[in-house]
């Protein structure tokens, strides 16, 4: 076995010593912040479009109060992700956020652990070896003092509360807007096209023709419309 070979299998190993959550580290919810940002502002981009701003106020029957409401909150999340990045600058973060959701296994919720080769430079999974990662993260919260450890707590469980309260808004948001996509602006799309057909099948040139071919259409997309399609 060559050298480097050697210090490859000897970093893989010691992965446990540098351990994060998957989902609940610095970086990753840096990411996440910038994602929910970028997908807000896509969001803020088709509620702007015709078909978009047509669909919302469709499913809010209606109501153009609602539907700038509506869009205003994805304005809002938006900026409020953009205030807490550069708060995780900005304000104290403490050196051990990232082992302190280690050391109390918030793993098991959040994707579990990742440990730091140091050969490859990178995060990998280390399953096999949570317990010795969870070990080594409150090795280290031990070598702090019992008032520094309930200070960095607090903090931790602050910008925790604070992206966690960010995230879960986003969902439910997100889940609105995506049923709005999937089934209004198909309603919609239906409706547009049936008022095209009436159209040309209505203008000057077709209404003596019964059977042209515009009318065909129309009554052939018409009748094969479900009932449903006809409730007021």
């Amino acid at each position: 076995m060559d050298f480097d070979e050697t210090k490859r299998l000897k970093a893989k190993n010691l992965r446990y010593k540098k351990p994060i959550v998957k989902n609940l580290n610095l970086e990753s919810i840096t990411q996440k912040l910038w994602d929910i940002q970028e997908e807000c502002e896509n969001i803020r981009w088709y509620t702007d479009s015709e078909d978009g701003t047509d669909s919302l106020i469709n499913a809010l029957d209606g109501d153009e109060d609602e539907a700038y409401e509506f869009k205003m909150a994805f304005g809002d999340l938006c900026a409020e992700c953009d205030q807490m990045r550069e708060d995780l600058y900005e304000e104290w973060v403490p050196e051990c956020f990232d082992i302190f959701f280690v050391s109390i296994g918030a793993g098991d919720l959040e994707g579990g652990l990742l440990g730091y080769d140091s050969y490859e430079g990178d995060y990998f999974g280390i399953s096999c070896l949570d317990s010795f990662a969870e070990d080594e993260a409150k090795k280290k919260l031990k070598q702090l003092t019992k008032e520094e450890i309930i200070t960095a707590a607090r903090q931790c469980f602050k910008i925790y509360h604070a992206y966690i309260g960010l995230q879960n808004r986003y969902d439910s948001l997100k889940a609105a807007i995506d049923i709005l996509r999937d089934k209004n602006t198909g309603v919609l799309q239906v409706v547009k096209e049936i008022e095209k057909l009436y159209e040309e099948a209505s203008n000057e040139l077709n209404r003596n023709y019964d059977y042209c071919k515009a009318a065909r259409e129309w009554k052939s997309y018409t009748d094969a419309l479900p009932n449903e399609t006809w409730i007021v």
